[in-house]
């Protein structure tokens, strides 16, 4: 492949991650106390994506044909990526889980593989590769054995990583049905697809380290300039979405049954229960448990307890439960009705969403429900 593609696509590589970085110092942001973390990761991934512009431009500085299999550069690059990504990714499913404890110990094996590398090259020199073959005739090199190691360390951290990202996430996802009727649009689906990219990304560094040519290179410049650019353009609107989830992923007590058994002597799940059914309060677009408890007068923690103690389902299962039982009668009883307009008028904001969540529950479409109950008269 010539030189002049590898040469644009390093150029839109440098541009990309100039301009995002760039984005992320003077992106304006509400003065929320729980996005201080966001905040520090916006100037963290300015840094590093400065400094993926600058070593972007490494190849035409340097001889490329010198570059190195399994190469230190390249490990450390991608170690502190995968930290650097899978933790402000994590950060926008729990804003509290980073801290500098966390961060230290994380960072602790990239550190003490960069103290120990430059130690052995000292003492051994560190071989340049070029080729597989020079590879295997330098397998038992005490540098390149280190280098090695460390590849074992950067695998193990995509796997380690990968684990907590996934529990962040079904931890989040149980906050928010603990907490909205509504919440799917509030999944952050793109911080699951930019997880997967990053990956991938991950996968595309690890062949690096065993492979070279220009059209490889090439084509991994345009690949990484667009991950950079599209996960920058993702993760600045995180804010939009934080005001709406913040009371949401806040902190709350556990409730045990010592808690509802103190509670249960000033409020009766019964009662409770039966005045959300009356006043039919399941049917406002929009509700959350917070407003339901204010509704009834009673904590949020305690109404939330009711819930999963006595229903055994978390607050948005139980929502649109009534909500699809409303639902089933309007669909039997009311043929003049749509079911976008049953929809709207059992809480639902989008019939897309209540279709889901009907099937969901009755394993069966509204239309096809109500083509098999529908009362004639």
């Amino acid at each position: 492949m010539d030189n002049s593609i590898l040469f644009l696509a390093n150029i839109a590589l440098v541009i990309g991650c100039l301009i995002m970085g760039l984005i992320f110092l003077i992106l304006p942001l509400p003065s929320m106390e729980r996005l201080k973390n966001y905040r520090i990761s916006l100037k963290v991934l300015s840094t590093a994506y400065f400094i993926q512009g600058t070593l972007a431009t490494l190849p035409f500085m340097l001889d490329i044909e010198g570059v190195s299999l399994v190469s230190p550069i390249d490990l450390i690059i991608s170690s502190s990526q995968v930290i650097l990504f899978s933790l402000t990714l994590i950060t926008l499913f729990n804003p509290t889980f980073v801290t500098t404890r966390v961060l230290s110990r994380f960072l602790s094996p990239l550190l003490i593989f960069i103290l120990l590398l430059v130690v052995f090259s000292a003492i051994w020199g560190d071989p340049d590769l070029k080729t597989l073959i020079e590879l295997q005739q330098n397998l038992y090199h005490p540098t390149v054995i280190l280098r090695e190691f460390f590849l074992v360390i950067y695998i193990f951290q995509v796997i380690y990583f990968s684990r907590i990202f996934f529990q962040e996430e079904k931890r989040y996802k149980q906050q928010l049905n603990d907490y909205f009727a509504d919440n799917y649009r509030l999944h952050l689906k793109w911080v699951r697809y930019c997880f997967f990219a990053a990956l991938i990304v991950g996968l595309i560094a690890f062949a690096s380290f065993f492979f070279f040519s220009i059209t490889w290179v090439t084509v991994t410049c345009f690949i990484y300039a667009v991950f950079y650019v599209g996960f920058g353009l993702f993760f600045i609107q995180y804010p939009q979405t934080f005001i709406q989830i913040e009371k949401a992923i806040e902190y709350e007590p556990v409730v045990t049954p010592d808690v509802l058994k103190t509670d249960n002597r000033q409020y009766n799940w019964k009662d409770l229960r039966e005045q959300i059914i009356n006043q039919k309060y399941y049917l406002k677009s929009g509700v959350n448990i917070e407003e339901l408890a204010q509704q009834l007068q009673v904590g949020r923690t305690t109404l939330s307890g009711f819930i999963n103690t006595e229903e055994g389902v978390n607050f948005n299962l139980w929502i649109n439960k009534l909500r699809v039982d409303e639902a089933k009668q309007l669909l039997a009883r009311e043929s003049n009705y749509s079911i976008a307009q049953i929809s709207e008028m059992v809480g639902f904001s989008e019939q897309s969403n209540f279709s889901r969540q009907f099937k969901l529950i009755t394993n069966e479409s509204p239309s096809t429900w109500r083509q098999e109950n529908q009362v004639t008269y």
